[in-house]
């Protein structure tokens, strides 16, 4: 992963993004994510309807890690034929904290890091019943 917004970007987001951020927010908003399973314990039993969520850990900060390709995927070496695919607007909408970062294709060097304020308003740009009808800002 070799980007992460800044705080500037991130000010920028909440204001109203520009037309390219938009666009890569749009992009994300829409797509489909690919999640690596976590293996549960033995003797483990997941609530109807949870998953869980896997966490890498880069210089302090916790990240969820997704992926838009299964070419991504597995060039972080993780099984392409286990992944979840779930909705990043519907990821987005049930987000876990707000220590929690996205990483999207992190092993990748295109790699993009979200913080948790930017992934919650995924949704708008997805233009989600969470969004109700609503545009994105800008």
């Amino acid at each position: 992963m070799t980007s992460t917004p800044d705080d500037a970007a991130t000010d920028e987001t909440a204001a109203g993004p520009d037309p390219d951020t938009a666009a890569l927010l749009r992009d994300l908003a829409t797509s489909i994510a690919l999640l690596p399973q976590v293996p549960t314990s033995e003797g483990e039993e997941r609530p109807e309807g949870a998953i869980a969520l896997p966490v890498i850990e880069q210089d302090g900060q916790r990240y969820i890690p997704v992926f838009t390709t299964e070419a991504a995927l597995r060039s972080a070496g993780a099984d392409v034929d286990s992944a979840l695919r779930i909705p990043l607007a519907q990821l987005a909408a049930n987000w876990p904290s707000d220590d929690m970062w996205l990483a999207v294709n992190p092993a990748s060097e295109d790699g993009l890091g979200l913080p948790p304020d930017v992934v919650r308003a995924l949704p708008v740009f997805a233009g989600s019943p969470d969004g109700a009808g609503e545009s994105p800002p800008g």
